[in-house]
């Protein structure tokens, strides 16, 4: 029996030892080994300078297992079926210091995250967690879920989003996608459950007539039914049916702390699966160059929060985590020039099954009643207006709610106290000096299971709280100054 071997070493030096161990745990011969040594520090370039790695070696991997076994295993030429996983620290540490219970605390605080290391030469970046702290350029907020792990049998955590990268034999770019949007709901909700690629596969085989292995993609129609069959109510934009409204309701569905699949495609033969899951933090100067409102009466002029111009965050299977770019140029971090000229040409929503009303039935829907009450009203008069539009868990918000104490006792109570379904979508209301303090002046609560009629829940703007009954306003004066915004869905 073969036992674990560790080595605690700067960033800079795990190149050096992994060529070592493929060396001599692989019998790696020269080429192999160079081609996937350059392959793994293109991926941690990625990451800060003054980490430090701990390497740990037999590792079995629950996921490069599955497919070891469902199709490496029964090649001519030997696979071999132990990887390598690599954890990362803010710190330098000993390997005694994992044997020091007074030192436990201190290790935890500086664990940043995993990557597996997977005999799959040269694509050997297999799955992780990375904490966004240890990303050189982190200054973006996403969808993210807590891991339990373990570090030199330590038990430990991170926070981040799933990522692998493709073998381009078992998982491609799109089942890879699959795979990292059920990792992160089934660790985040009871309703799913993380799954593998060899499960994928068997949902997909009912609906193909030729063979899944070796992967040769999949359509943005079989993405959708995979993610169908594993619980979600999906939903499927194309740009050619929504036209100028695409971008905006993709942006929703990120706001809203969805992972979204985008397929994009270019004019050179690239098609090409995506996970975006979050954007960069905007700056004063992005909010203060929103332009072109619309006037909605009493001089109120309503900005559309999508507008704000920022970086995306994508989780690209053929880079590193966590990469940036315009929703306008997917692939603008890809240098090869056959990449060029990618656009979004379809979107997928993996949705709760009981959410009825979409992003664009919400967005209209929102600004139908904020019209309706200004102008009916006149909840509002000589103002500007930042309408942001998300979808929320009604849990989740409550319990913002509740440590909310920029919002008087009377409104927040009134709120707190109403029966809500388990999706919302929120429309925040805001103005271009508040959004910059995280800060709202106005709300409304609408019911996303609702379709045929009035979906109201509630709603604070002015000094009222606003709620419908039989399509008759209900109308109360309550104390109503500036409060936090919600701020729950990308972190």
């Amino acid at each position: 029996m073969q036992l674990i071997t560790t080595q605690f070493l700067p960033i800079n030096k795990v190149g050096i030892y992994l060529n070592e161990l493929f060396e001599k745990q692989y019998q790696l011969h020269q080429y192999p080994r160079t081609s996937s040594i350059s392959v793994l520090n293109s991926y941690l370039n990625h990451l800060k300078d003054d980490i430090y790695v701990l390497v740990e070696h037999p590792y079995v991997d629950k996921v490069y297992r599955d497919s070891y076994y469902h199709y490496y295993s029964s090649k001519n030429q030997e696979y071999h079926r132990d990887c390598a996983r690599i954890s990362f620290f803010s710190k330098e540490l000993k390997l005694e210091d994992f044997r020091n219970v007074k030192l436990h605390g201190e290790i935890r605080e500086s664990y940043l995250g995993f990557t597996i290391i997977r005999p799959t030469f040269p694509q050997v970046i297999g799955r992780s967690v990375i904490s966004p702290q240890a990303i050189k350029r982190n200054n973006f907020r996403i969808c993210s879920v807590t891991v339990d792990v373990t570090a030199n049998s330590l038990k430990t955590s991170v926070t981040g989003f799933p990522h692998a990268s493709q073998n381009s034999e078992t998982i491609t770019c799109a089942e890879t996608t699959i795979w990292c949007i059920m990792e992160y709901f089934g660790m985040r909700y009871p309703e799913y459950r993380p799954t593998l690629p060899s499960k994928i596969g068997a949902i997909l085989a009912s609906q193909s007539f030729e063979r899944l292995l070796p992967s040769k993609g999949l359509t943005a129609q079989q993405i959708s039914f995979a993610l169908r069959e594993l619980g979600f109510g999906v939903k499927i934009y194309s740009r050619d049916a929504y036209g100028g409204e695409f971008l905006k309701l993709l942006k929703m569905y990120i706001e809203s702390g969805i992972p979204v699949v985008s397929a994009i495609q270019n004019t050179q033969g690239i098609g090409h699966a995506q996970s975006i899951i979050g954007r960069s933090r905007f700056s004063d100067a992005d909010v203060d160059a929103l332009a072109n409102p619309e006037d909605y009466g009493n001089n109120v002029l309503v900005y559309d929060f999508e507008d704000i111009k920022v970086d995306y965050v994508f989780m690209d299977d053929n880079h590193p985590p966590y990469m940036h770019s315009k929703l306008e140029t997917p692939s603008s971090f890809y240098p090869q020039a056959n990449w060029a000229g990618c656009e979004i040409k379809s979107f997928i929503v993996p949705l709760y099954s009981k959410i009825y009303m979409d992003a664009g039935e919400a967005r209209a829907f929102a600004k139908s009643v904020l019209k309706r009450y200004i102008t009916q009203l006149n909840v509002l008069k000589d103002t500007d207006v930042i309408l942001k539009v998300f979808l929320a868990s009604s849990r989740s918000y409550k319990n913002e709610l509740t440590a909310n104490d920029s919002l008087e006792t009377l409104p927040r109570e009134l709120l707190l106290r109403l029966p809500m379904p388990k999706f919302i979508w929120v429309a925040e209301l805001s103005t271009k000096e508040l959004i910059k303090k995280n800060h709202v002046n106005g709300v409304f609560i609408l019911d996303a299971t609702e379709t045929n009629r009035q979906g109201l829940i509630a709603g604070l703007v002015g000094n009222y709280y606003l709620t419908e009954n039989l399509n008759e306003i209900v109308q109360i004066n309550v104390p109503l100054s500036p409060f936090k915004n919600f701020n729950n869905n990308l972190r």
